[in-house]
């Protein structure tokens, strides 16, 4: 798991300033760069809520090390700048959840660990349920099968559900549904 100090390290060493204000309900998180100064806006609501502060910070940090310009969404706008906008988050949450859920980390927790619910994946990383997610729908983007060793795969062909893949035994291979995402 990437500590939490090292998510804040991150932030000195970007020259990125954080604090925590009074934001509308609806928003966890926000960037800003003008050129000289980089600030990091998070919602005072979430200052006790580890994992969702964790979670929210490496996106917004997301945003500083992949997107460029304004990405704020406009009530009307075009849908070539929605499209652009969409495509600019889905970089930054990539780069988020990859930073804090290495893909490798991610199926060594799966090919060590006897998981009974997907709160012990968010337990390992300390992340919230969607973030984990995130990076599930990612990695199924990238491939939908994942080797965890000679016998197992993580199968990501039926969202929600998280599965394991026995190798065939028998000629009959076993799908097993480790979670189910609701």
């Amino acid at each position: 798991m990437i500590e939490t100090e090292k998510i804040e390290e991150l932030l000195r060493e970007q020259g990125i300033i954080k604090s925590f204000v009074l934001l509308d309900n609806s928003i966890f998180g926000y960037y800003y760069c003008d050129g000289n100064y980089k600030i990091i806006l998070m919602n005072q609501s979430i200052k006790n809520d580890e994992r969702l502060y964790r979670s929210v910070l490496a996106e917004e940090i997301g945003h500083h090390m992949t997107t460029y310009g304004d990405i704020t969404q406009r009530k009307h706008s075009h849908y070539c700048t929605d499209n652009a906008i969409n495509k600019q988050e889905d970089r930054s949450i990539k780069w988020a959840t990859d930073f804090l859920i290495p893909t490798k980390s991610l199926i060594a927790e799966l090919k060590d660990r006897n998981l009974n619910s997907p709160y012990d994946l968010e337990d390992s990383f300390l992340v919230t349920r969607q973030f984990l997610m995130k990076k599930f729908m990612q990695m199924a983007y990238e491939k939908p099968i994942w080797e965890l060793d000679s016998e197992r795969y993580l199968y990501l062909y039926n969202f929600p559900s998280i599965c394991i893949l026995n190798s065939p035994k028998d000629n009959e291979a076993v799908l097993e549904e480790i979670f189910r995402y609701e």
